[in-house]
């Protein structure tokens, strides 16, 4: 698992630890409001919420951190995501949950505008890439709002509900974040 730790406008941004997991496993176990940040359709189990930690900790390219509001120390979410191996200049996002309470405050916004940051300065990534519901509204036009656009659409990758959903993959060039038609011009 990546060990940074990212700060900046009261946040902290940093890798989750075993004690964490009983908080995430709650956010991972309420479907209804989180299925579409998890992915998941049913609750799961506590072990598996221990496998998803121990597979992040055994890859040295995976992302699983945690967001702190560090004037309390109050977990406000998580990010999963991963470092492309193969191709060093791609990153994914695959997860990013903020809890109910603290959605609409700009945090989702915080968060990602650091890992953008981050991910380009540290680790020189060129394009940052995420997969949304596609009929996830509110999450296409969160990640619309922070300079990302849909380059490709993938049929029936996900069941939510009883139902195959579609994934809209989405991507934004880190090296050109200020104007949105760049996001597909390298693809």
């Amino acid at each position: 698992m990546i060990k940074h730790r990212l700060e900046s406008d009261g946040l902290l941004i940093a890798p989750v630890t075993k004690e964490d997991l009983p908080q995430i496993w709650l956010w991972y176990r309420d479907v209804e409001r989180y299925k579409h940040a998890t992915g998941l359709s049913r609750p799961i189990t506590f072990e598996e919420m221990r496998d998803k930690y121990i597979e992040a900790c055994c890859s040295r390219w995976e992302v699983f951190f945690k967001v702190v509001e560090k004037q309390h120390g109050i977990m406000l979410g998580v990010v999963k995501g991963r470092v492309h191996y193969l191709l060093k200049d791609e990153a994914w996002i695959s997860s990013i949950l903020i809890d109910e309470a603290y959605q609409d405050a700009g945090v989702g916004h915080a968060v990602v505008s650091m890992l953008e940051e981050y991910f380009r300065s540290v680790w020189l990534i060129r394009w940052l890439y995420t997969g949304v519901v596609a009929s996830n509204i509110a999450g296409l036009e969160f990640w619309r709002s922070m300079g990302y656009a849909e380059v490709r659409k993938t049929r029936y990758q996900i069941m939510l509900n009883n139902k195959p959903e579609d994934i809209m993959i989405m991507a934004k060039n880190l090296e050109c974040s200020s104007c949105l038609h760049c996001a597909c011009a390298d693809l």
